[in-house]
């Protein structure tokens, strides 16, 4: 029997069945080995985003617009194999994988604990991704330790994603 009113989290089998069927799509294609119990480990991407220092006047969090993304007075764009978060920094970065969700799951993306313990915030806030969606997936990443650490690129998994199903498409 289906338990009714609550989360239904897609587990290993689910999760693999829905790859095979190609509903859930990764590209490049991931290896089963990056599937848990119930989530899939993301690697991170190439691409860096970081607010450049002593960045030209203030944000209004009340009045942002979407031009804000694309402003060249606020933002430094990077693309490398590493990156190197200082402590107390913050950036924004990509999956490696770009992830197509069918229109009958919505996601949930999530930081790892193995690099929570070194103080790495993985995804900030807003973890669903909603259904239907295809592309790489924002990460917002802070580093609230001590130490620099560094980020690898196609190497590190520091995002899970969780998956689950809705009641109706």
């Amino acid at each position: 029997m289906k338990p009714t009113g609550c989360h239904l989290f897609l587990s290993r089998p689910d999760i693999i069945k829905e790859i095979k069927q190609g509903r859930l799509r990764f590209d490049p294609p991931i290896d089963q080995t990056r599937i848990e119990q119930v989530s899939v480990d993301l690697l991170l991407g190439h691409n860096f985003t970081r607010f450049k220092e002593r960045s030209a006047g203030y944000l209004s969090a009340v009045h942002l617009d979407d031009s804000i993304w694309d402003s060249l007075d606020i933002w430094d764009r990077v693309e490398g194999d590493s990156y190197v978060l200082e402590p107390g920094k913050f950036v924004l970065a990509q999956t490696l994988e770009k992830v197509c969700i069918p229109n009958h799951l919505v996601g949930l993306i999530e930081g790892r604990s193995r690099y929570a313990r070194l103080g790495l915030t993985t995804h900030l806030t807003a973890p669903k991704i909603d259904p239907g969606f295809s592309g790489p997936i924002t990460l917002e990443i802070a580093n609230l330790g001590n130490l620099p650490l560094r980020l690898r690129a196609a190497v590190d998994s520091i995002a899970q994603l969780m998956l689950v199903r809705l009641t109706r498409p």
